[in-house]
């Protein structure tokens, strides 16, 4: 593949408020059961003093929501997270120079970075622990079975907890041998270019339709000198991609059916008319003599969330589609005391790769 010009991606960063938005002030003085109905109404509230005051209430106020909101399967522990997420939405804290003003508040130079033209604001609270999580992942990097190299998801961008899935990709690209050319389709922190550049693809285009994803794998390839190798486009599916020539589009989608709000949502929860999109597209864009490769999980029906993989409705009443191969792994996740009802959806839960062709 020529090298291509460097498209430049803007990430999305959290959004940020002017001080003088959010008078109302949280202390250690603070009575939090009054803080916590506020928060029910949708008002706003800014920490002052220290970041263990911060950090307190906010394990005071998940403490809350576990004994109002009890987990005891998937749709409990969904319940549990969007209380959570309501009553956080409105707690900010208050940066100066780009550092917390909170006394012993942990720095983050993306401070920085995302907000240059910025000195004094408001942010909101879980969007700051996120950005420190996801500091962490960027700086260390994240091994994954199989590759060399470490991959370093950059903040807003999908990456796997689990391995399974693409240990049955890695394995089933052993056996393929003369595929050069391929289309990464939804590729988040870019893991399955890594495993198709190690089997030898030296013709890959990487889509996504969140820029951080794209912003991060650019960053993975220079580290790499993989540039050559690989092209990144922002897209939605199908949109605007030129496949001709393609022997090989892998596809990691979402695995739950459920509403996405944020770029991350979208990497994990797709909408009712997702899969008819995407095969429909699909079946249009394909060239005959291409695989599509769906890197795929059980877990929706292991969680009693939907009746039948997406996949299997497709093959079964689309007539678009035939079954080439499949792979299955089961989860081996060590059994959680703490997480119960989740330990018992990983023991009916299974890792797969649909590998399909269009029909003739």
């Amino acid at each position: 593949m020529p090298l291509q010009p460097a498209t430049i991606f803007t990430p999305h960063f959290p959004k940020t408020r002017p001080m003088a938005d959010v008078p109302a002030r949280i202390s250690a003085a603070s009575n939090n059961r009054q803080v916590m109905k506020r928060l029910e109404r949708g008002e706003s509230y800014c920490f002052e003093g220290t970041w263990g005051t911060a950090m307190a209430f906010y394990s005071w106020l998940k403490k809350q929501v576990n004994e109002q909101y009890p987990v005891a399967d998937y749709a409990s522990s969904r319940s549990n997270r969007e209380q959570m997420a309501r009553l956080t939405r409105e707690l900010y804290i208050p940066i100066h120079n780009h550092h917390p003003t909170l006394a012993k508040a942990p720095g983050n130079t993306w401070l920085r970075e995302f907000y240059p033209g910025q000195t004094h604001f408001l942010l909101r609270f879980t969007d700051y622990l996120g950005m420190n999580g996801a500091r962490q992942w960027f700086e260390k990097g994240i091994t994954f079975p199989g590759l060399a190299q470490r991959v370093h998801p950059f903040y807003g961008t999908y990456f796997p907890t689990r391995t399974e899935h693409l240990e049955l990709f890695d394995q089933w690209l052993e056996n393929q041998k003369s595929i050069s050319k391929a289309i990464d389709m939804g590729t988040g922190c870019g893991v399955l270019t890594f495993y198709m550049l190690k089997h030898g693809i030296s013709n890959i285009i990487a889509t996504d339709i969140n820029p951080n994803a794209l912003f991060s794998l650019q960053q993975d390839l220079r580290r790499t000198h993989n540039e050559e190798q690989v092209e990144l486009q922002q897209t939605s599916f199908f949109e605007g991609l030129d496949a001709r020539g393609t022997q090989l589009i892998v596809f990691n989608p979402p695995w739950l059916p459920m509403e996405g709000h944020t770029d991350i949502d979208k990497a994990m929860y797709y909408s009712p008319d997702f899969f008819e999109t995407f095969f429909a597209q699909a079946f249009e864009k394909l060239p005959e003599d291409c695989l599509l490769a769906i890197v795929f999980s059980s877990f929706a029906q292991a969680a009693g969330l939907s009746g039948q993989n997406p996949i299997e409705i497709e093959l079964e009443s689309g007539g678009r589609f035939i079954l080439k191969e499949k792979l299955s792994h089961p989860i081996q996740q060590k059994a959680s005391p703490r997480k119960d009802w989740l330990s018992q959806i990983r023991m009916h839960e299974e890792a797969e790769l649909w590998v399909l062709r269009k029909s003739s």
